[in-house]
């Protein structure tokens, strides 16, 4: 409830107070949405999109960590879309940032795209924080070797090859 709730309301104001730091009411959403987000996070924990990215900017310290993630949403998304283990909470979550006529797991992928795009953030590139693409197997290892817990989180299992191909299809 409380993760549905913080989605919708990124949905709803994120690119509003991305936008126009001035837009009060938006900022509030996305604090509260932050909040509910902590909660659920301290409730329920993180998945392995995480423990891909702390690799990333542990290595590179530049990159911030939020960066990193928006980086590897899309095909990480698109990954458990493709398996089907999730496909209802999926829609749920594309219903909720905004994408009311949502019918299949991919509608979530196309709305994190469209958000991105609404927060000019769409055009972020590894390669633009100097992480090279002969080094994603090294950054998969170190995320099963450091925060291996967190594939323990995921939906379903994922197999050291499917990490490494997510990196490789998120990276530009």
């Amino acid at each position: 409830l409380y993760a549905l709730k913080a989605i919708e309301l990124i949905g709803k104001s994120l690119a509003k107070a991305v936008n126009n730091g001035s837009d009060k009411e938006a900022r509030e959403d996305v604090a509260l949405a932050n909040t509910l987000s902590g909660m659920s996070e301290s409730i329920g924990g993180c998945t392995s999109e995480h423990a891909m990215e702390h690799p990333l900017s542990g290595k590179n310290p530049k990159l911030e960590h939020g960066a990193g993630l928006i980086m590897l949403c899309e095909a990480y998304y698109t990954y458990w879309a493709e398996r089907g283990v999730v496909d209802d909470r999926m829609i749920a979550m594309a219903k909720a940032l905004g994408k009311t006529d949502a019918t299949k797991p991919m509608d979530f992928v196309d709305a994190l795209h469209d958000l991105k795009v609404a927060c000019h953030v769409d055009d972020l590139k590894m390669s633009d924080y100097g992480i090279k693409e002969e080094d994603l197997e090294m950054y998969t290892k170190m995320a099963y070797d450091t925060m291996g817990g967190l594939f323990k989180v995921d939906p379903a299992d994922m197999p050291f090859e499917d990490c490494l191909a997510i990196y490789k299809k998120a990276y530009r």
